[in-house]
């Protein structure tokens, strides 16, 4: 378990507590570092207030008089008449210029050395650069463009402060950039070896709460290409019709507040593009889906953006909206074109200020040649396809759902473990199964009941057959991960409810006799073996639990109606007065030996058959009877009309009917070799398909 606490402050932390940490040892020798790195700062601040307080207290001061302070070297200030200059905390100033016509340029160290230039013959006031020490900076920063004083002979009415336009903000806040140190730390891992992320709550578990993901889709293009538009579009789609959690980040609500101090020069719009990356990538991290609109025309302020993404973790997609300036000329919704063309405005970016492109866009816009809905449809389905609208990691292949519950379910035993689990089941109280419990075990063992992993428990039989779902808490968010494997207990419930529920109509039980249920209870052992009516030991039950089979109940809630004359109704009052529950080890793969096995994949197989084949969506048809030409012509329209929305390459699933069919039916074995010669013969027979389908 984590545990939280302040960030350091001096070596004195700590003491008089009464007790030793168990990390003390080792936080005591970074403490003592983190003052020695700190001292010559607090030493500096010192001499800087001492001095000030001195001159403010000299006749000269008081006078008018100036007063001349130069460097004296590190760490020393020769102090002279001069008019007094307010030194900010922490800060070492840049001395002025002698003469009237050059502009003055100067070397300070990021120690604590204290220079203030004498005046000059216009009176130029002293700069202040803020150079707070830093461990192992370098040992000089050049701030000749930092500093630049007016050549003109309008005098600053500065009261003896700082000339404003004589500093450029855009270096100075690049040089404080490049002295801060990267990482502050103020959570303290519980024990040794544990990372910081140990004081936040992890990704992935907030993703999953939120069943989303977080990410970033930066939108940059020249003004009038739609980024705001497009955003706004999607921004509504996501929100309102699938509840995500979405914010839109532009100039409009950026230039108002965080970046309102930023002027339209390169260096503040690189400060805009790094202040509103840095915001994108809290809110990314923290589950939203951000959209950010920006003209952002230099392509490495973009790189920089990326990288703070890729280095958290995030994804990031840069959208290009690609629109040529004649186009967007004509469009000129706010005018701004036709004010450039007047003379009007000067360093307009893409006409007199310099664009870059993208080189490798994950997305790029004409939107000239689309409607805006195209557009935001684009991204949408971006979104979807990379699992951004789900909140848990993506296990299927791009574009398809993830199984139900969030996991991909196999329960077939690893070969080199089958030879000990073969002699384990040997051992074990023996339950014969049926037919039909056989086609269930190969539904559940091979994914396609996804998320069971065993016949129902009574718990879960319960849940199916009052609300066709089941509870399911895959993540754990609220220790309810094993709620459909444990043994049932209605006396006893977790705090809060599992949070996601999944479709489940059919009970899917396993029926046995007084008899089978004495065998079960009275064996030392807390398995089965489940064997076919051949005796083949087919599977191991672990952990059963055995639970009234209440047929009219079942009966009744699944169908509506008590008919003995029904199919299924029949096996059902056909099975023992008892129901096993428990989580299955599937022995080997089950095998019919009809000629048709081929056919028969697993779930994880057929998701490998789409990979394989580049799916980017499926759609599947599901018969009972020989296809025919109304058929293929459904199967080959809806095929087109997905291509016409914008999929690249629909995949046809076609799953014949298998089971209980009508007296006159035509045989599954029948059905399945007409669909393979379907699927041969191509879009050039009258009732054929595309041959690149399956």
């Amino acid at each position: 378990m984590a545990r939280y606490a302040y960030a350091p402050l001096s070596a004195e932390e700590g003491r008089g507590t009464g007790r030793r940490l168990p990390h003390e040892a080792a936080a005591e020798a970074e403490r003592a570092a983190n003052v020695a790195d700190r001292m010559p700062m607090f030493g500096g601040i010192c001499v800087l207030v001492a001095i000030t307080f001195v001159l403010s207290r000299s006749p000269q001061a008081q006078g008018g008089g100036n007063a001349v302070i130069g460097s004296g070297g590190n760490g020393n200030a020769a102090i002279g008449g001069a008019g007094v200059a307010t030194v900010p905390e922490g800060t070492a100033t840049v001395g002025g210029s002698s003469s009237s016509s050059s502009q003055a340029t100067s070397v300070a160290t990021p120690s604590t050395t204290t220079a203030l230039g004498k005046s000059g013959e216009n009176n130029v006031p002293p700069v202040i650069q803020v150079s707070p020490p830093v461990k192992d900076a370098p040992s000089t920063v050049n701030t000749a463009s930092i500093v630049t004083y007016s050549t003109t002979s309008d005098k600053c009415d500065c009261e003896g402060k700082v000339d404003p336009s004589s500093i450029d903000l855009g270096a100075l806040r690049a040089a404080a950039l490049d002295a801060t140190p990267p990482h502050i730390i103020e959570c303290s891992a519980a024990s040794a070896g544990e990372s910081q992320s140990a004081c936040h709550l992890p990704k992935s578990t907030r993703y999953a709460a939120l069943q989303q993901k977080g990410a970033t889709l930066w939108m940059t293009g020249c003004s009038g290409a739609g980024k705001t538009t497009i955003a706004t579009a999607l921004e509504d789609r996501l929100v309102k019709a699938y509840g995500k959690h979405v914010y839109r980040l532009d100039g409009d609500n950026l230039r108002t507040g965080i970046n309102r101090d930023l002027t339209f020069s390169e260096a503040d719009r690189a400060e805009s593009v790094r202040r509103t990356g840095e915001i994108a990538t809290l809110f990314a991290d923290s589950g939203v889906i951000t959209l950010v609109g920006l003209i952002s025309p230099y392509r490495g302020d973009r790189d920089a953006v990326r990288k703070r993404h890729e280095d958290q973790g995030i994804p990031f997609y840069e959208i290009f909206l690609d629109v040529p300036v004649d186009e967007l000329k004509k469009r000129d919704p706010k005018g701004q074109y036709a004010r450039v063309e007047s003379g009007e405005l000067k360093h307009f970016t893409c006409i007199d200020d310099p664009y870059e492109p993208p080189i490798n866009p994950e997305i790029t816009l004409k939107t000239h040649e689309l409607e805006i809905e195209q557009s935001a449809d684009i991204l949408f389905r971006r979104l979807e396809m990379d699992g951004i609208l789900e909140g848990a990691p993506k296990i299927s292949p791009p574009g398809l759902p993830n199984p139900d519950g969030d996991e991909i379910i196999d329960l077939h035993v690893p070969e080199h473990l089958k030879a000990a689990k073969m002699e384990e089941a040997e051992r074990l109280p023996k339950v014969l199964i049926t037919d039909l419990d056989l086609n269930w075990l190969q539904v559940i063992g091979e994914g396609w009941a996804s998320p069971l992993k065993g016949f129902m428990r009574e718990g879960t039989l319960l849940e199916v057959l009052h609300f066709n779902s089941i509870l399911v808490d895959p993540f754990n968010l609220t220790e309810n991960k094993d709620i459909q494997s444990s043994t049932t207990n209605f006396e006893s419930f977790k705090q809060f409810r599992a949070p996601d529920r999944v479709s489940m109509s059919v009970p899917i039980t396993l029926s046995c006799t007084d008899y089978t249920k004495a065998a079960i209870e009275s064996s030392s052992h807390n398995a089965v073996a489940l064997t076919t009516q051949m005796g083949n030991i087919v599977a191991i039950l672990r952990n059963p639990e055995v639970y009234p089979n209440r047929k009219e109940e079942i009966v009744a809630r699944m169908f509506g109606v008590i008919d003995p004359g029904h199919p299924y109704i029949k096996e059902i009052y056909k099975g023992g007065d008892y129901l096993i529950g428990g989580e299955v080890e599937l022995l080997d793969r089950i095998r019919y030996n009809d000629g048709l096995d081929k056919w028969r994949k697993t779930s994880t197989e057929i998701m490998e058959e789409f990979k394989e084949k580049g799916a980017d969506t499926v759609y599947a048809f599901q018969t009972r009877n020989p296809t025919h030409a109304g058929h293929a012509y459904l199967m080959r329209s809806a095929g087109e009309n997905l291509k016409k929305e914008g999929y690249k390459n629909p995949v046809l699933w076609l799953s014949p009917l298998g089971g209980w069919t009508k007296e006159d039916d035509v045989p599954l074995d029948v059905r399945v070799n007409q669909h393979e010669e379907v699927l041969n013969s191509g879009l050039e027979h009258p009732g054929g398909l595309d041959s690149g389908r399956e």
